[in-house]
């Protein structure tokens, strides 16, 4: 069953022509004239409409397997969750995704009525397709047809008819209105694994295509019989899309990873083949016209990418990285959105981003760093015992201080310039980071392996909310300076985007490298910073868009965490594999670390990273050595070292910079004066 749900489907680009008034028009008049499907007329594609322009990239996580797309004439969007028995929507521009609603077991393709009024969800192994009221996003009724499993559908231009395409039964034709099947058309005719569909958008004609078979059917919808049938000698057709001009008729190969193309003006024209990314079997998978006519979109299960070809020559003008397997792609009316479905668990959104010309990030500005502050003094440490393997601290502007107890599912407290701990409280089962909103009022626990960040009342110390990725161990996390988002850096899956007033994901970075073991902020500019450990390299990512602006890898390295210093100036990292603090200039846009040796050079050993309030020094803490060393934030000159024994992990500073804490793992914290 699931082999095949990953095999079907049909293109949404029929709902940019199912908007058209003007196409509908015509259709009405040729349904009573003499036009003929085997030379169908060509007309003029809709004026007024682009295409996306590919600088803006969001990408939402999504879980049950997303698959198929649509888009309405008002830019509402439905994706289907093949493997969840439901559908999320949007509403463009946003990209935020509602929750879930069931619409039946195992849906695959969905429509949308031209009005915009009423979506038609196909549920492939029960034989059905049900009605979705697109007001209130609630199932209405469904409509059963007599055999086989519905691989796809095709509505109508006008809306009144819905083809439901079937493994080996033909095509059921279904009055939308009525509810009713008034007609059918016999495998004999059509062939059988009847994946693709599309409509001529001046002419009574539908084009449907037999996968196994490598055969495109054409329809005559006056009386639903087959006039014409063109085979591809060793295709497997998935997918079909008809110019909006109706010159052309589009087909994916996904046996041979081609584009196939038609020319229909030319009764008896055969079709000729475009090679489509990497080649490989099962790759080229969807293919969409945009609403302007200019260009086709290919999507690929293998590449994880989306190709961008100049529709009246095919050349390959641009390709949209996507990741994972991109299934069905979906436009807006007017063309400046794509909606792109992908089976490995999140949704791709792409269009004009308006902050792709002023890449802040690549050069960020200086500011000044805080003044009134200082660090400390290190005339003294006191270790208080803690047991339950103490991990991160986070400490709030008015000096209360959480540090987590990874093995113990808990955290504890202290008020500064007490030492004293609280009894622990739960947070969750492995917590790893803490993080501590600006204002002091809540922080942010991540549960490592359960993929939940808990949301504490400080001035309780109690739970009081959760926050669940859809996929991934959340190793650490970053919060953005104002607290309004909390990053979760995952081991496979990118970064989710968690927005704290909600406790609801809203975003995913899914490029951003796997074992996601450090995060930093710019102090000035949208910039975040984040480490992909065991490659070695730093991404860049402008939080404007969520876009990875630059990559930086550093040979041999394998960093653990990064950090910025207060005035924006310079970009540390620790590179645990060499024990090495690594450093770049930021606001020149250098490529090159400068490297500096940290205690003994051997591998586990430097660990977190820290800047001093006042600006002016570097704590870097190692496991092997048992100590945190101090470094001139300038020069990089090694100014001291603090013996605190054990493993040091991390470190956080009291708001005036007289006081650092350092967790150890050992069973301990080490409050540094």
């Amino acid at each position: 069953m699931l082999r095949r749900l990953a095999l079907v489907g049909v293109p949404p680009l029929v709902f940019a022509a199912c908007n058209s008034p003007t196409a509908n028009d015509q259709l009405s008049s040729l349904l009573a004239s003499s036009a003929r499907c085997e030379r169908p007329p060509v007309g003029a594609a809709p004026s007024g409409r682009g295409h996306p322009a590919l600088s803006g990239h969001t990408t939402m996580p999504l879980a049950g397997m997303p698959f198929a797309v649509a888009v309405s004439g008002k830019g509402v969007v439905y994706i289907t969750q093949g493997l969840a028995g439901s559908v999320v929507r949007a509403d463009l521009p946003a990209t935020l995704l509602s929750a879930s609603f069931a619409v039946g077991d195992l849906p695959s393709q969905v429509r949308i009525h031209p009005n915009g009024r009423t979506a038609y969800v196909s549920n492939q192994d029960a034989r059905t397709v049900t009605y979705v009221d697109v007001a209130s996003n609630q199932a209405f009724a469904t409509v059963a047809v007599p055999a086989g499993s519905i691989l796809s559908t095709g509505l109508s231009l006008e809306g009144d008819r819905l083809y439901a395409l079937t493994d080996y039964f033909g095509i059921y034709v279904i009055n939308t209105d009525t509810r009713q099947l008034i007609d059918s058309i016999p495998a004999s005719a059509t062939g059988r694994l009847l994946t693709g569909v599309a409509f001529h958008p001046f002419a009574p004609c539908m084009y449907i295509a037999a996968r196994d078979e490598g055969t495109i059917s054409t329809v005559d919808l006056r009386n639903d019989s087959i006039i014409h049938t063109d085979t591809v000698t060793g295709a497997r057709i998935q997918n079909v899309a008809v110019s909006l001009d109706g010159g052309q008729l589009f087909a994916t190969d996904i046996q041979r990873s081609k584009l196939l193309v038609r020319d229909l003006e030319t009764e008896g024209s055969n079709f000729l083949e475009y090679a489509i990314g990497s080649g490989r079997v099962r790759n080229a998978f969807d293919v969409a016209v945009t609403p302007d006519n200019t260009q086709v979109y290919v999507s690929t299960l293998a590449d994880g990418k989306v190709y961008v070809l100049d529709r009246a020559t095919r050349a390959v003008l641009d390709s949209i990285v996507t990741g994972g397997s991109a299934r069905y792609i979906g436009f807006n009316r007017t063309g400046t959105h794509a909606v792109i479905a992908n089976e490995m668990g999140w949704v791709d959104f792409v269009y004009d981003d308006p902050y792709a010309a002023s890449p802040v990030c690549l050069k960020p500005p200086v500011g000044p760093a805080p003044r009134g502050l200082g660090h400390p003094g290190l005339a003294s440490v006191d270790s208080v015992a803690l047991d339950g393997t103490p991990f991160a601290v986070a400490v709030s502007p008015s000096g209360v201080v959480y540090v987590t107890q990874s093995l113990a599912a808990s955290a504890v407290r202290a008020d500064l310039p007490s030492a004293m701990f609280s009894a622990p409280f739960p947070v969750g089962y492995l917590p790893s980071q803490v993080r501590m909103s600006p204002d002091g009022r809540t922080a942010y626990v991540s549960n490592q392996d359960d993929g939940t960040v808990t949301f504490i009342n400080v001035a309780t110390n109690q739970a009081f909310g959760t926050a669940t990725v859809p996929g991934g161990s959340i190793l650490t996390t970053g919060l953005s300076p104002d607290g309004s988002r909390l990053y979760a850096l995952t081991d496979y899956y990118g970064v989710y985007v968690i927005e704290t007033g909600t406790r609801q994901v809203v975003a995913q970075i899914p490029a951003a490298g796997t074992i996601l073991a450090g995060v930093a902020f710019h102090p000035f500019a949208p910039c975040m910073y984040v480490a992909a450990r065991d490659e070695g390299t730093i991404r860049t990512v402008d939080l404007r868009n969520n876009r990875i602006v630059r990559t930086d890898a550093v040979r041999g390295a394998r960093i653990q965490n990064v950090a910025v210093s207060r005035d924006g100036s310079v970009l540390f990292a620790t590179d645990i594999e060499r024990s090495k603090l690594l450093v770049r200039d930021l606001p020149t846009g250098g490529a090159t670390f400068l490297e500096y040796s940290v205690g003994t050079p051997q591998r586990r050993n430097a660990f977190d990273v820290a800047v001093t309030p006042d600006n002016a020094q570097v704590y870097v803490s190692t496991l092997a050595d048992g100590k945190v060393y101090v470094f001139d934030r300038t020069t990089r000159v090694l100014r001291d070292s603090v013996r605190t024994g054990g493993n040091a992990r991390y470190i956080g500073f009291s708001a005036s910079g007289a006081l650092a804490i350092v967790a150890n793992e050992m069973g301990w914290v080490s409050f540094i004066h």
